[in-house]
């Protein structure tokens, strides 16, 4: 979820990475293990809408329509199930928070009697189908809130690249709308759901949100249901929304029990009080000039509006590329064993070349990625204790064409970069450090392509992490 379409990192850059993260002291550091213990439960108690607006049948047709118009060309859903989300609609009963609300759900996610394909041909063709009897767990919460599951949208093939073929961006269909959600942000961006469900495992719900210019929310751990989903990496997965606006996506997680009914609310005040680190060389690296400018310009908006801005140090912040992919690639090859030993031809070229590296890696590696995550965790949340939030770029660059990212490379800052280490750079943190984050419109470049800006709580703060981001918007930034 967020890997990249091509070789994640070839071999040298990779193992180069690898040599580095064997440098770093873990002492202290531990055996791998859950990070996610003593995290909060999730918010109770679902807040009532207030009545009028179009029934939920109308707000099914209307979306049913969006896409019947447009999809032809942004290809964003694998299978729009337009019977079964007529037939729910009419079954909704008033009083939930949601009900009527038209939902995509990635193409990972079980739905109840629709196929799961994960864009797979494992999972497509005759005796292949996946067809659970059961909804996920975010499934059914979505369910229980009232809304109504429109179809399934795209997925990089098993989450496994930050393409999402044959999925276009809406902005500019030349080009890629960012993965491994690339369905869900496209699905939104194009008008045709207000609400999409995808999943984060080392930026897949925000390098999309980013891409195509929606907002994007991966809660703390145990905030959404993690059941029913197929994994990339079960240590780094997590379920997130997608939505086009943070106001809309404060009210989603309310309405969800993401968030307390009022914790997304803006800060009358603006960001009086408040105080945000930025990682420091958070801008040192490679970058559009344009996406610089644009954060540039954010930070110092939280000034004008109260708020201050200070640098933050997490001094082993470069190894959350490597350690992400190290993680990613050996979880995912455990995974993918039976498949690679009776159809390995049914996986992707992208996919497979990605599994030829993770089956060279030695089981070392991944025990040192894990505790290395350990060490930027303790880092992070250092950083953390200082200030309320942290934040930084979602991507380094806007949207690259389709056909300037066949190699593996992304351009940024006109020179290419491994479009792993372009897609994990601001990224893989929050997946290793088991943190909430989320991702907001941050205008355009000279060209009219969406430009995103990320915030990164505390664990449990989701709260702070959706105010911050409808106080930004809220004041037309």
């Amino acid at each position: 979820m967020g890997a990249p379409a091509g070789a994640p990192l070839s071999d040298g850059p990779l193992h180069a990475g690898l040599e580095r993260l064997y440098r770093i002291p873990l002492d202290d550091a531990g055996l791998p293990g859950a990070l996610f213990q003593g995290d909060p439960p999730a918010a109770t108690g679902l807040p009532v809408p207030a009545g009028g607006g179009p029934g939920p049948g109308d707000r099914v047709e209307e979306a049913l329509q969006r896409i019947a118009a447009t999809d032809g060309e942004i290809r964003a859903w694998a299978l729009v199930d337009a019977e079964g989300a007529r037939a729910q609609a009419r079954r909704e009963p008033d009083g939930r928070p949601l009900r009527g609300v038209p939902v995509g759900v990635k193409d990972l996610i079980d739905v109840a009697g629709l196929p799961t394909g994960g864009g797979s041909r494992h999972l497509s063709g005759p005796g292949r189908e996946r067809v659970p009897a059961a909804d996920a767990g975010c499934v059914a919460l979505l369910r229980r809130a009232g809304a109504v599951v429109v179809g399934k949208t795209t997925t990089h093939e098993y989450a496994f690249g930050g393409t999402t073929p044959p999925t276009r961006n809406p902005h500019d269909p030349a080009r890629i709308p960012g993965g491994s959600s690339g369905g869900s942000a496209a699905a939104v961006a194009a008008g045709h759901v207000p609400l999409a469900l995808g999943s984060d495992t080392g930026g897949s719900v925000r390098i999309p949100s980013a891409y195509c210019g929606t907002a994007g929310l991966v809660p703390s751990p145990g905030r959404l249901p993690g059941d029913g989903v197929l994994p990339l990496a079960w240590s780094l997965d997590r379920v997130g929304l997608i939505a086009a606006t943070p106001g809309d996506l404060a009210g989603f997680a309310a309405a969800l029990g993401v968030i307390a009914p009022d914790g997304g609310g803006a800060r009358p005040s603006g960001f009086a009080g408040l105080r945000v680190g930025v990682p420091a060389g958070t801008l040192d690296e490679p970058i559009d000039p344009d996406v610089g400018a644009a954060v540039e310009r954010a930070f110092a908006a939280v000034r004008d509006l109260g708020g201050e801005v200070v640098e933050v140090a997490i001094p082993h912040g470069w190894a959350a590329v490597t350690a992400g992919m190290a993680i990613i690639l050996a979880e995912c090859l455990d995974y993918h064993r039976e498949r690679r030993a009776s159809g390995d031809e049914l996986f992707g070229a992208d996919v497979r070349a990605m599994l030829d590296l993770a089956a060279g890696l030695p089981a070392g590696a991944y025990v040192r990625a894990q505790r290395v995550r350990r060490v930027l965790r303790g880092e992070a949340l250092a950083a953390l204790s200082g200030v309320d939030l942290l934040a930084m770029p979602t991507m380094p660059c806007v949207a690259p064409r389709a056909d300037a990212v066949g190699d593996g490379t992304v351009p940024v800052g006109g020179t290419e970069v491994p479009m792993a280490e372009a897609h994990l750079r601001y990224n893989a943190l929050a997946n290793l450090a088991a943190l909430p984050c989320g991702t907001q419109p941050l205008g355009a470049d000279g060209r009219g392509l969406p430009i995103g800006l990320q915030w990164v709580a505390a664990p449990g703060r989701d709260d702070a992490l959706l105010g911050a981001m409808t106080t930004f918007a809220s004041h037309g930034r």
